[in-house]
């Protein structure tokens, strides 16, 4: 498997978990796929972001701490080797805490009153999802312990005692649906949100240990995760006794413990030591072995995605496993089913990956068969949509009909969701287009209010609605199309770098030294890809692209107003914002240039510009 076909499985993987709810492969696949990648490319851009962006719900909310993920650990050896890196006292004190598998959230505060809520995203931008704060108790308007800026971070969760039909589906799924649902919100009443953190640049309004964060939210009325300060010796026992008790009495579902250094101010020296890529090195996840069940296989359903590949999913006897009711499970792709031999009525071993993402472990009847003999009785030679031919393609087989209704449908949801319209829903979609009224991206943008009439279910708000959410996001920047088209690994950071500015740019370059240049250029000589990409220049209205990048500024201390607006501010003026100083960091603002805060002597040291924000606003 090449290093392109590794990283676009793994990216796919990561959309379908954090956007979808509906994990492709088992956490142990997605682990393993990693490691592969980083054996034999470990500089490569993928492990330099965390989630992924969602464009379904509200607007893009910028991190101006980013939420990174952890750093795994299997087994509690795993921890002390860790531990033993970091070179600290045997008698530092540790916080440990569950982790919990729902969706990231933040709650942002600003002279005590709630301005938003937002997912993490890719770690550095997550969705703006404010609207769900009304419907959720768990989410109050202010706080009393600070008016200064600060997140209080967390998961949204279903719990397992939830009154919410789940249908028999995972949890996190049902959380992610009900986050992003655009119609009946009040069932988010079912949705929890447990906080974990407390997050702010503004050091003296937060609590100097991990622990006494908790502490603290648990005071002021919040849902807390359980928590306890542990040592060097003390990680095998809380393990036993976390796979043997606590999982299974906490009524959030979890996915392993993290443990972080308690001690706040040990936490820059630590990362300074290393590349913080996706993970601070201050933490790490202790995950908890795969749980299982046998049973028999029904069937295999077959679903068609945008690019036409064929994607299996198992339909088994329903089980019990950690709480939820199972049917299905992914079975990622055609040569999965043929590595396993499947046969109806085969007996599986269905596991739930860190007691959430239920996969296929092994078929228990496939011993006696042999891979020239068995016959792939599961494996379609049609499509069972559209009734073209299939074509082997790498692991996966292809509907060769590129005109094919569920080929189509699927391209027309994936430019609903990259383009934020959160009023169309995918409901709304199929019934367009069974009705005829839709059948490309080209057609969401013609339709008027006159082309509804006489449609069930679309009343006068519903057809305003989705008419003046298309006119909307209409205007674009030629990076932004680009983007939006579905070109494998190619993102608005990435054209940049290849000096990619423009649409004629994107049309002259020839580059192929670069996986994403190949794929570019090989998209582009796909005839009818061009005939698509005309037919959207004649809806799209392309704007100006801001000005150039000027480089990464940081900001510190607290500004004139909030870090939102001043991010935004420093995005317009073309820079873009980190969160802490770097050798890459060209100007740091801050309220006092004269300050002896940590990166003001570390701005210094480096001979970084420092500057006041009066200052940066009037430039």
């Amino acid at each position: 498997m090449t290093v392109k076909e590794i990283v676009r499985q793994l990216e796919e993987a990561r959309k379908a978990y954090y956007n979808e709810g509906t994990p492709l492969m088992s956490d142990a696949a997605f682990d393993e796929l990693e490691e592969l990648l980083k054996s034999l490319d470990p500089e490569n851009s993928y492990f330099s972001t965390v989630g992924i962006e969602n464009n379904e719900t509200g607007g893009k909310i910028v991190h101006s701490i980013p939420m990174l993920s952890m750093g795994k650990a299997k087994k509690a050896a795993d921890v002390h080797k860790w531990m033993d890196r970091l070179a600290l006292p045997e008698d530092l004190v540790y916080c440990l805490q569950p982790k919990i598998d729902g969706l990231s959230a933040t709650c942002r505060y600003r002279e005590g009153k709630l301005v938003y809520t937002a997912t993490r995203g890719d770690g550095k931008t997550g969705q703006d999802v404010s609207h769900i704060a009304r419907y959720m108790a768990d989410i109050p308007d202010s706080i009393s312990f600070t008016k200064g800026d600060v997140e209080i971070r967390g998961e949204l969760y279903l719990p397992k005692n939830t009154e919410y039909d789940t249908k028999g589906k995972p949890l996190r799924n049902n959380c992610v649906g009900l986050i992003n649902r655009k119609e009946d919100r009040d069932d988010l009443k079912h949705v929890r949100f447990v906080c974990y953190q407390i997050a702010s640049e503004e050091s003296q309004i937060v609590p100097s240990k991990e622990s006494d964060k908790i502490a603290l939210l648990d005071r002021e009325g919040f849902h807390t995760v359980e928590f306890h300060r542990v040592n060097y010796g003390d990680v095998e026992s809380i393990y036993e006794r976390y796979l043997e008790e606590d999982r299974d009495r906490w009524l959030y579902e979890t996915d392993g413990l993290i443990l972080t250094i308690d001690d706040n101010s040990l936490h820059e020296e630590i990362d300074s030591r290393w590349v913080v890529d996706h993970h601070h090195h201050y933490a790490i996840a202790l995950k908890p072995p795969a749980a299982g069940k046998e049973t028999n296989l029904k069937g295999v359903e077959w679903q068609i995605s945008r690019q036409g590949n064929l994607i299996p999913v198992a339909q088994f006897e329903a089980i019990e496993l950690g709480g939820a009711k199972l049917e299905r499970a992914s079975l990622h792709n055609a040569q999965f089913v043929r590595d396993l031999m499947l046969a109806p009525g085969d007996r599986l071993i269905i596991e739930r990956a860190n007691d959430v993402i239920p996969y296929v472990r092994a078929n228990l009847s496939n011993e006696s068969r042999t891979r020239e003999s068995h016959i792939d009785i599961l494996i379609p030679k049609r499509c069972p949509v559209c009734d073209s031919p299939v074509e082997d393609r790498g692991v996966h087989i292809h509907c060769t009909n590129k005109s094919c209704p569920e080929r189509q449908i699927q391209s027309i949801l994936y430019w609903v969701r990259q383009s934020d319209m959160e009023q169309i829903a995918e409901g709304t979609i199929r019934q367009l287009y069974k009705e005829k009224k839709v059948s490309s991206i080209h057609d969401l943008y013609t339709l008027t209010e006159e082309d509804f009439e006489g449609l069930e279910g679309f009343g006068e708000k519903k057809i305003a609605n989705f008419v003046s959410q298309a006119a909307a996001k209409k205007h674009m920047t030629a990076l932004e199309l680009i983007g939006k088209l579905g070109i494998p690994l190619v993102q608005q950071k990435a054209l940049k770098k290849l000096g990619i500015a423009s649409l004629q740019d994107f049309r002259d370059f020839k580059d192929d030294t670069y996986i994403i240049g190949q794929n570019i250029i090989a998209w582009r000589e796909d005839r009818e890809n061009e005939e698509f990409l005309e037919e959207l220049l004649k809806v799209i209205e392309i704007e100006k692209e801001a000005s150039g990048d000027k480089g990464e500024i940081c900001m510190t201390g607290k500004g004139p107003m909030g870090r939102k607006e001043l991010v935004a501010l420093a995005a317009e003026k073309g820079y873009t914002v980190g969160s802490s100083v770097t050798k890459t960091t060209v100007l740091l603002v801050c309220d006092d240039p004269e300050g002896t805060s940590s990166k003001l002597v570390k701005a210094r040291k480096n001979g970084i510009t420092l500057m006041s924000y009066e200052d940066f606003l009037e430039m």
